[in-house]
This record gives C-alpha cells, sequence and structure tokens, in this order.
C-alpha cells in the first residue's frame, strides 16, 4: 500500500500528536453539538466515535500527500534507473549530481525549486525516483532518507547531502554541492 511508507516514517511523536489532536477537536465538537442539543447521555457515544475517526483521518492526509505530488518542476531533469547503476556506463563521465527522491515525500516537494541552483554547476544533474519500497537503490547505494543528493566521479560516490529530518534538503546543501563539484 502506498499511505504505509507517510505512516511508516512518521515518528511516535508525529503519530501521538496528531492522533491526540485529532481526538480532541472531533471529541469537542460532538460535546458542543451534544450539549446544545441536550443530549448528555450520549457522551459516551462521542468519544467512541471520535476516536474510531483518527485511522480515517491518518487516510485522509496520505492521500492529500499522494496526490499532490508534482515532479513537473523536476522533469528537465534526466531520469535514471536502477540498471543504469548496475551498467555503471552513464556514471563513468567524470563528475556528476543524483538527487534522489520519492513522490510522496513533502519534504522531497519542498526541495524541487531548489534544484534550480544545480544549474550552475559544471556537473550534470540526474533524478532517481525511490517511491518503490523494493527499489535496490536503497540499500545498494546505503539511502536512509529522502530526499538525498549524492556527488559521484567516475562511477564513485564522492560526496553526499541527506535530507534534514522535517526540512528536506536545505540551500546549503546545494551550494556545499556545487562547490564539492566545481
Amino acid at each position: 500500500m502506498w499511505w504505509h511508507k507517510l505512516i511508516r516514517d512518521w515518528t511516535k511523536t508525529d503519530y501521538a500528536f496528531f492522533s491526540s489532536f485529532t481526538w480532541i477537536l472531533v471529541f469537542s465538537l460532538l460535546v458542543l453539538v451534544r450539549l446544545i442539543e441536550r443530549r448528555t447521555h450520549d457522551l459516551a457515544f462521542a468519544a467512541v466515535f471520535s476516536l474510531v475517526m483518527i485511522p480515517f483521518e491518518l487516510l485522509v492526509i496520505a492521500a492529500f500527500q499522494k496526490y499532490s505530488s508534482n515532479t513537473e518542476e523536476i522533469s528537465t531533469y534526466p531520469t535514471l534507473l536502477p540498471k543504469d547503476f548496475e551498467v555503471n556506463s552513464l556514471l563513468k563521465n567524470d563528475k556528476i549530481l543524483v538527487f534522489f527522491y520519492a513522490e510522496w515525500c513533502p519534504f522531497c516537494r519542498k526541495s524541487y525549486h531548489l534544484l534550480k541552483t544545480l544549474d550552475e554547476s559544471q556537473s550534470k544533474v540526474f533524478r532517481v525516483d525511490l517511491s518503490e519500497e523494493n527499489n535496490p537503490l536503497w540499500d545498494s547505494l546505503k539511502i536512509k532518507t529522502v530526499p538525498t543528493l549524492i556527488a559521484f566521479k567516475d562511477g564513485t560516490e564522492f560526496w553526499r547531502a541527506d535530507g534534514t529530518s522535517m526540512v528536506g534538503l536545505r540551500e546549503k546543501d546545494l551550494k556545499q554541492a556545487i562547490i564539492a563539484t566545481s
């Protein structure tokens, strides 16, 4: 399932905060309606109903993030596939920068506009979509988080910037990439 990736990457704190906030909001609204209607004997129903709503709300958020993916901003960069890393022929060209992202990742989408600064570098820039959990590049390149930006020289990795938690790539990461590949 595509939505498990979103929930999988949440920390326990994220999930607890979201669940608590949602439960308090829904429960408060239901209690308010019951009190206005003078049906206080239904408050147990309000508590149970608001708890049952939490998984549905998580699915709505996951669906929103899944379908709000917009990769047009980075479509000008050529795409690499896992087989390109096996053959290694493309990576043998001097210095290249590879942007690893996932369509479901909101922090990757937040980093798309920063990639334009890489046009200043003298390296060719490629992109790799890691949206699928079984993509072999997760393991072979030891990618722990997306977005990740890796620089290769003659097929060997020599520089890497992993996205910062809850932020993604920062402008200073891309500036360092330009310096590293100059």
